[in-house]
């Protein structure tokens, strides 16, 4: 066992939990009960964490790895660096009314969710159409995901436009 402390990412000295433990994902899973609004968890591996329930508003979840971590229900406003995870991607959209997304939308989300696809295949399979799924969840809080695909139909934009000069 290791002394593990949770600090937040905007304060250093501030401690959020503390203590011994095999690692971050058994301390994060025996305080999910615990406020770790703002945590820095940049890089935790957090494969397979029971998570549910826990209060992470403002986490800095930047390169963890959250692959089969269990978010249910899982306080995520907020957070941060969230981008590439997938399961944090199904989180966020379960805890939306199912009306928020036409059921084009569901079909894609299901595809997002169940092949893990990447950024690139979205755009490939979806272009446009996914743009609306972005959108939405941008305004509940989580515009990571529409600011990166903004960023890469623009960039497929610029390169059509520098193939027809």
């Amino acid at each position: 066992m290791k002394q593990i402390e949770i600090k937040s990412r905007f304060d250093s000295k501030k401690v959020l939990v503390s203590g011994k433990y095999e690692n971050i994902k058994e301390c994060l899973e025996k305080n999910r009960d615990a406020d770790l609004r703002d945590a820095y968890l940049q890089g935790a591996y957090l494969r397979d964490a029971y998570l549910q329930g826990a209060y992470l508003q403002g986490a800095d979840l930047r390169d963890a790895y959250l692959q089969g971590a269990d978010l249910r229900d899982a306080y995520l406003q907020g957070a941060k660096g969230y981008l590439d995870s997938h399961d944090f991607f199904q989180e966020v959209v379960r805890q939306q009314k199912i009306d928020t997304f036409t059921q084009k939308e569901w079909s894609i989300i299901g595809q997002i969710i169940i092949h893990k696809l990447c950024w690139d295949t979205i755009k490939k399979r979806f272009n446009k159409s996914a743009m609306g799924i972005f959108k939405k969840l941008s305004k509940v809080g989580f515009g990571e995901w529409e600011e990166k695909y903004k960023e890469i139909t623009q960039k497929t934009q610029g390169r059509r436009n520098e193939s027809i000069l």
